[in-house]
């Protein structure tokens, strides 16, 4: 009960915020503009037979959830950069914890409630975006919602990062470091295909290790492939695409991921002296 009362205490007050607001007047707007963002072709390829229709429906969602997904993850990060550092410059953190509230359910009840916040968020933007195609072409893309689960995943990933390194770095700080992560990792990629090129094993052998500091992109690309299938996904991607599938089972792994960075959490709040902060 303590938890869950500091997890809605934590809802509330994120959602109040500025980070918040913008991000939900920036997404309201994305929501009006991403059928013009998307490729001039998608409104006429809707027009014909109905798989043809469901394909096209399928890159539009795909198309769009690339971007929610990019919103999302920066809208977790901005708005848990001070979840814990700030209480504690502020003093308040020292309030809550002088109550019967152990240090771990601090931590558990700001992620629950961040991490609620942002998966009710990325699902209700989801479900919009799937209803916009639905109406307006009449298509179901079921696979729209397994895909827009991983995004969700992602999105919580990166609520438990931040929050994480929030135990022990300020607000500037903690940006810098996990925009660098993030950064990083969404380029293996590219670094993967220069190594393929000059037959480097070294790149090579970089992109595939550092796969694992941060499973976010490739979940993302992953998600992609659950909602059009791998073939399309290599037809948009093209051959650089076959170097650096992502695996099945990326996702297993990012839940582990993020049920690590919560520990680190707990691990690194119990063990920081309050007092002298």
């Amino acid at each position: 009960m303590k938890t869950w009362a500091l997890a809605r205490f934590t809802f509330r007050e994120t959602i109040r915020t500025r980070t918040m607001i913008a991000g939900l007047v920036i997404s309201l707007l994305y929501l009006a503009l991403v059928p013009m963002l998307s490729s001039p072709s998608g409104g006429g390829a809707v027009i014909g037979d109905a798989s043809a229709k469901t394909a096209a429906g399928r890159d539009f969602l795909a198309f769009a959830l690339g971007g929610l997904n990019f919103i999302g993850m920066f809208m977790a990060i901005f708005t848990t950069l001070g979840a814990v550092y700030t209480e504690i410059e502020r003093g308040t953190i020292v309030t809550i914890i002088s109550k019967p509230v152990s240090r771990w359910q601090v931590i558990a009840g700001k992620w629950a409630g961040h991490t609620l916040l942002m998966g009710g968020y990325v699902m209700l933007m989801g479900v919009a975006l799937w209803l916009s195609v639905a109406v307006g072409s009449g298509t179901l893309v079921w696979r729209f919602f397994p895909a827009l689960l991983l995004v969700c995943l992602n999105v919580i990933t990166m609520v438990s990062l931040t929050l994480a390194f929030s135990t022990f770095l300020p607000v500037v700080a903690n940006a810098i470091f996990v925009f660098l992560i993030m950064v990083f990792t969404s380029n293996l990629r590219i670094i993967n295909a220069i190594g393929q090129t000059s037959q480097s094993i070294i790149l090579t052998s970089i992109a595939n290790v550092f796969r694992m500091m941060l499973p976010a992109s490739e979940v993302s690309d992953l998600s992609s492939v659950v909602l059009m299938g791998e073939k399309r996904v290599a037809e948009l991607s093209g051959a650089e695409a076959a170097a650096f599938t992502p695996r099945n089972w990326s996702f297993l792994y990012e839940i582990l991921y993020l049920a690590a960075m919560v520990g680190l959490a707990v691990w690194i709040f119990r063990k920081k002296d309050l007092k002298s902060a």
